[in-house]
């Protein structure tokens, strides 16, 4: 590519002088610097020189990658100060990025062929080079310089295939290099193997960009540890990567810690945890491969303890293995020869015991008639990726066996299926489904799929999976709820249709039981606030079917009522009507609750629960008619009407006429939203003629046959909103800018209440106020003014005397005015200073 498609052009497009004068000299690298929306663009990359994948990227990521991996630590300190964003800005903002618009400063980068190399960073900036405003281009030239410690420039055409990505030898490089160390020195290495776990998904997660500046790190410091060491360490593709180094475990631990810290910089998540593998190297009659495949090996055993990462391989290991491949070539012929076989768990109605669904499961019956364990052979499809292939192959034996149930002229009861985190991130979900349904002609509504909480993880393709499997007309539960530690976020996030959990919070011991009551319980009125059904699987006692019903549970799977049976029993057992419930799974109407029944009616009196509370009323909502049902007496003293009884029915009538739409707006928003309500202000008229203007806070309830129920907050704030017209009508009068600020901690606080200047400096209100608080007002403040303004702001905390400076202030169409800015302050013992700011036009005497 001609290197004059890189460079900006003139008007006349033309590169301009100063950056043809650049180009002259053969650089190796070229980025494009956007310090207005701190972006960066990567303009050219010389392959195989330079250790840096130079992702496009934020500049923050790009400068703190390069300073932690490509710089020498005797000169990241000095890359840090002279590559402050910050600094560069200002500078920039003010045309003077250093002098001329051009800055160079020399560091050190490693190259990918090992060692450091002096590089020359050369930044250009400003309208005089023909550079737009914002934007920066930095080249790097190689110098030619001696190297660290004085040895002569690595030559990096040795021949040698390094990863553009990591730095690290491919694997045909790292074998022969591998083999030529253990020929010399045969004795205490080991080799290491290293992946991460659920690397694809990370990718999803969090972007492919990342996922590659991952791999870079880890191959920065993979590469730490060649020149500690003396270790080999190559870099396979994905996310494989090995080691030959020596057999020192403080020193592997203290390898895999690093790791993990650079892994759970992106995020806490166990499941992107390294793995690691070791093969001593005490076998001299050992190929390097078969080294690296033993230490490969063991690495794949450690992933199944989150306890301990690090496994040592072990001869039983391969026995194993040959187990696990041995049973996967079963599995195989067990699908082709249908030795896998369905089983349905009923589901049931608490109070009459009736059968409402049922959950399919999956059993193994060999030809020899022999049983193999679910325990078995689900986590080695799981281990080796095979468990889509056994969903897959339940999913459809379950709609063949629905539409055999209603070819024989029955009702068809919903049956579950289980979806897991690999499904979803394997293959189309949704459309799979659709397809099945359409393949057997079967209603959605004869399918539920249970996702489990630990696939329920907050991400889009998981958001995206359950509304399309929802839109289709599937039943979606959350399986095992409440058994991790996101599940409130899930809940956020994920409009799933049923909860399902799991009996085990019924079943601890001393105390422990009490708490796993009092954890069932709020899980069950969290439901009951988002009208979501929970079905309770693992019942067991009768014991724990009573207290399931005093918590208001209405479904239930478990021994107590049914064990997992035949699909030939379940078939018997459902063809009696009287056994089953064909209304589906429903959210029960709730009942009518006094608050003192959930408090100790020995300490709280009715008095004190109401100021608690505040003014709250019941309201029925039926069709256009609203009726207030019941109310408190806060309620009543805040509305403060001479003839209260007559506005609780009909309240639509008393709201001011332009608001009606508004106030039943809040209703619908309320109910599609249970958790957090609907908040809205309204006008409100009083039988005197007062028009009153309250804030209300909505939650819906439940609906029955009178109409549906909201729990209201209500709140006068007329006074507010009058002083708010009040300030509003000052900003019209008063040509300055007033803004009160409170301090605590050496932090200000800003509140406008006056906005006089909005026509001069062109950004409303809501604006100043937020750059008053964010400090980014002062980017606007004249170079020159800046430094002294923000001393004196900072400063005034400690002082209650006002002062009045005048300064350059940069407008919305990037005007320069000048203002005056002046502040008094009032010290509130123990409550920090209170000021008022004032801004307004400069004018000189």
């Amino acid at each position: 590519m001609d290197k004059e498609e890189f460079l900006p052009k003139t008007e006349n497009d033309k590169p301009t002088p100063r950056l043809v004068q650049m180009m002259l000299t053969n650089f190796d690298e070229l980025v494009e610097v956007d310090y207005i929306h701190g972006h960066t663009r990567n303009l050219k990359h010389t392959q195989g020189k330079i250790f840096s994948p130079m992702p496009d990227a934020s500049f923050s990521d790009i400068r703190n990658y390069t300073a932690e991996n490509m710089i020498h630590p005797d000169d990241k300190e000095r890359y840090l100060r002279e590559s402050d964003p910050a600094t560069s800005k200002e500078r920039m903002e003010e045309a003077r990025l250093y002098e001329g618009g051009v800055h160079s400063a020399r560091f050190r980068f490693r190259l990918i062929g090992g060692g450091w190399r002096w590089m020359e960073s050369v930044s250009v900036a400003g309208e005089a080079n023909g550079v737009p405003e914002g934007l920066c281009y930095i080249f790097l030239y190689d110098v030619q310089e001696q190297m660290e410690q004085g040895g002569a420039p690595l030559d990096i055409h040795s021949g040698e295939t390094r990863s553009e990505l990591t730095g690290l030898l491919t694997d045909e490089n790292f074998f022969k290099r591998a083999k030529m160390l253990l020929h010399e020195h045969p004795m205490g290495w080991c080799a290491l193997s290293m992946d991460l776990e659920h690397f694809k998904l990370f990718n999803e997660w969090y972007g492919r960009r990342h996922g590659d500046l991952l791999l870079a790190q880890i191959g920065a410091r993979l590469a730490r540890e060649e020149e500690q060491t003396g270790a080999i360490a190559g870099y396979f593709g994905q996310d494989d990567f090995s080691v030959l180094m020596p057999y020192d475990m403080d020193r592997i631990n203290t390898l895999y810690t690093d790791i993990h810290e650079q892994i759970k910089g992106y995020g806490n998540s166990v499941g992107f945890m390294p793995a690691f593998g070791i093969a001593m190297a005490d076998d001299v009659s050992c190929a390097v491969e078969e080294l690296c495949d033993r230490a490969s090996l063991a690495a794949r055993f450690s992933k199944d303890n989150f306890q301990n990462r690090i496994r040592v391989f072990e001869p039983d290991m391969y026995q194993e293995t040959e187990r696990d491949y041995q049973l996967l070539s079963d599995f195989q012929k067990a699908l082709k020869e249908h030795e896998l076989f369905l089983m349905f768990q009923p589901q049931c109605k608490i109070t009459s015991k009736r059968v409402v669904g049922a959950e399919s499961l999956v059993r193994w019956r060999k030809a020899d008639g022999s049983l193999v364990a679910p325990g078995v052979f689900v986590p080695v499809l799981e281990r080796y990726g095979f468990v889509i292939d056994l969903d897959k192959y339940v999913w459809e034996e379950v709609c063949v066996w629905i539409k055999h149930w209603m070819d024989t002229g029955h009702t068809p009861l919903p049956i579950s299926v289980n979806v897991s985190q690999i499904d979803i991130y394997s293959l189309d979900v949704p459309a799979f489904f659709g397809d099945l349904i359409k393949k057997y002609k079967l209603p959605a509504s004869a399918i539920k799929i249970e996702i489990t909480e630990s696939a329920c993880v907050d991400s889009d393709a998981v958001v995206d999976t359950v509304r399309r499997l929802r839109k289709k007309g599937f039943l979606v539960l959350m399986d095992d709820f409440g058994s991790g530690y996101s599940s409130l976020n899930m809940l956020r996030s994920l409009n799933v249709d049923i909860l399902k959990l799991d009996a085990h919070f019924l079943r601890m011991n001393g105390e422990d039981r009490r708490k796993g009551l009092q954890i069932m319980e709020s899980i069950v009125n969290l439901a009951k606030t988002m009208s979501v059904p929970i079905i309770v699987e693992g019942v067991e006692t009768q014991e724990e079917c009573d207290f399931l019903v005093g918590i208001g549970c209405r479904y239930v799977q478990g021994y107590f009522f049914y064990r997992p049976m035949l699909v030939e029993d379940f078939e018997e057992l459902i063809s009696d009507p009287e056994r089953i419930d064909t209304q589906g799974f429903r959210f029960k109407v709730r009942e009518e609750f006094h608050t003192r029944e959930f408090l100790d009616k020995n300490v709280f009196s009715d008095a004190m629960l109401n100021n608690i509370l505040g003014p709250v009323a019941f309201f029925q909502v039926r069709r256009k008619n609203v009726n207030i049902t019941r109310y408190n007496q806060q309620f009543a003293e805040e509305i403060r009407s001479p003839d209260l009884n007559a506005h609780l029915t009909s309240v639509q009538k008393n709201v001011v006429k332009e608001d009606v739409p508004r106030f039943f707006t809040m209703f619908t928003r309320a109910e599609k939203d249970p958790l957090n309500g609907a908040v809205g202000v309204i006008r409100y008229n009083r039988s005197d003629g007062v028009t009153l203007q309250l804030q209300i806070q909505f939650f819906y309830l439940d609906e029955d046959e009178t109409g549906k129920r909201f729990y209201g907050s209500v709140h006068d704030i007329t006074q507010m909103q009058t002083i708010n017209s009040q300030m509003r009508l000052l900003s019209h009068l008063s040509p300055d800018s007033v803004a009160f600020l409170h301090c605590e901690n050496g932090k200000w606080f800003s509140q406008v209440v006056i906005h006089g200047l909005e026509n001069v400096i062109g950004f409303s209100r809501d604006q100043l106020e937020n750059e008053l608080n964010d400090n980014s007002i002062l980017k606007r403040v004249a170079a020159k003014d800046r430094k002294w303004l923000k001393k004196l702001i900072d400063e005034s905390n400690m002082r209650i005397e006002g002062f009045s400076q005048p300064f350059g202030f940069k407008c919305a169409d990037g005007k320069t005015v000048k203002l005056c800015i002046g502040m008094d302050g009032v010290e509130e013992k123990n409550c920090g200073v209170d000021s008022m700011l004032i801004i307004r036009r400069y004018h000189e005497e």
